[in-house]
């Protein structure tokens, strides 16, 4: 038996349409055997994946109710593995479902929902899951960090499975996996082990090529080539991730730097603004001033003291306050309150006027800044365009590259299997040559 992890994506539909259906035909569904739901209340299978895609996107939902901080939403959120059997040894249906459970329990994650399918075009039963990272119950993805510190679930994913898949086998007594406990030995030992998958074109090209020694010589030729191809892609998908992180970095130090710099701008105009208006701040006050000392003066003489109560009058009439006004009049208070008002009405005029002058300049250096803004995102989308097609040109290169390799692989193997076949040939007609020739 063989737990295989095959990977995480973002399509609960895109994945349930692979293991629900035939290959390549979305309308039947021949090679599917059994089917069976965890943690979804018995859904049919159509109904099952469709439940799992609404618990992920309810996440943040469910983080709230449980009382834990959203954070950064999850994106691959559809976990897909295996479990193959041994072709030698034919499972029931019970034992293929206890491994499925099993298999879930040991990854701690068997309180999430999981979709299990059989599938039966091959000669090894082999049975397919999908399981929701999300947690249905507090939104947590199993591959965060658990709300208690521990690490995340799908942590030594691989280890786990292959421990389970040994104590699994013995239970069941089922055929041990040698290559499996040969690893598990390793670790034992503290040594390295590559448990990585083959991927499924080199896995179909060598159960395509035979094992035979004339032909491993030019097996070993090409397989070094394909070495160095592969070390190549590696090196260019790197650099390709490396100059996409150098380029949303320096968008993002730009935008950063933007938006820094519109509080300074602000505070700066507003200080400019101030000083602007500060002579005619100290003109209005120099004003006051003498008019406060020219009404001091007039107070003293009783024409001035008559005008000053006519202003009085004055104003209190236009207030409809006749006889307050007459009374006001014989104030000296009344009469200096009379110009403390016009002075105060001329310094909120001056501050009204400010206050708009500084309320445009900001509204101005918003648009500015707002504009800078989308021009700079115009030529982080035109550099992204950019650097994309430069990025496909080199993976085309690539793809050219390999697919020379391949064509070259096969008629090199085609070569020697014919090579092979004229000597075998030439051996059977010179054996039927030195027949009745013997004593």
């Amino acid at each position: 038996m063989n737990p295989v992890e095959i990977g995480t994506g973002k399509s609960f539909k895109g994945l349930a349409a692979y293991i629900l259906h035939d290959v390549g035909r979305a309308e039947t569904a021949a090679r599917v055997g059994w089917v069976q739901s965890y943690n979804l209340d018995e859904a049919e299978p159509d109904r099952a994946w469709r439940l799992m895609a609404a618990t992920a996107m309810s996440a943040d939902q469910l983080k709230e109710a449980a009382g834990i901080k959203k954070g950064k939403p999850a994106k691959n959120v559809a976990y897909h593995f295996s479990i193959t059997f041994n072709p030698q040894e034919q499972v029931n249906e019970d034992v293929q479902r206890a491994a499925v459970a099993g298999a879930l329990k040991a990854l701690g994650l068997d309180r999430h929902q999981a979709l299990a399918v059989s599938h039966t075009d091959t000669d090894h039963q082999h049975v397919h899951v999908m399981v929701n990272l999300i947690d249905p119950e507090n939104g947590l993805s199993a591959a965060s960090k658990q709300p208690d510190g521990s690490q995340a679930l799908m942590s030594n994913t691989k280890r786990k499975l292959s421990k389970w898949a040994q104590a699994f086998e013995r239970e069941h007594g089922l055929t041990v996996t040698e290559g499996r406990l040969a690893n598990a030995n390793k670790r034992a030992a503290g040594e390295k082990v590559d448990a990585r998958r083959k991927p499924r074109n080199v896995y179909e090209r060598e159960k395509q090529e035979t094992t035979d020694r004339r032909r491993d010589f030019v097996k070993r030729q090409h397989d070094d080539k394909a070495r160095d191809l592969t070390a190549e892609s590696r090196a260019m998908h790197e650099q390709h991730r490396i100059e996409w992180d150098a380029l949303k970095a320096a968008y993002g130090s730009e935008k950063n730097a933007m938006q820094g710099q519109t509080g300074k701008i602000i505070r700066q105009s507003v200080a400019d603004t101030k000083a602007a208006y500060k002579p005619a701040w100290g003109k209005l006050f120099a004003r006051h001033r003498d008019e406060l000392r020219i009404f001091e003066a007039g107070e003293r003489s009783p024409i001035g003291r008559i005008w000053h109560a006519a202003a009085v009058f004055r104003e209190r009439a236009l207030d409809g306050d006749m006889l307050g006004g007459f009374v006001a009049a014989f104030s000296k208070d009344e009469r200096r309150a009379i110009v403390q008002k016009k002075h105060d009405r001329e310094r909120e005029k001056l501050g009204k006027q400010i206050r708009t002058e500084i309320t445009q300049r900001i509204h101005q250096i918003r648009r500015d800044q707002a504009e800078a803004q989308r021009q700079a995102r115009a030529r982080f989308l035109l550099s992204c365009e950019n650097l994309r097609g430069d990025q496909e040109q080199a993976r085309a290169a690539m793809r050219e590259r390999w697919q020379a390799y391949n064509a070259e692989r096969r008629a090199a193997l085609v070569t020697a299997q014919q090579r092979q076949a004229h000597i075998a040939r030439g051996r059977g007609m010179a054996r039927q040559r030195g027949r009745g020739l013997e004593p």
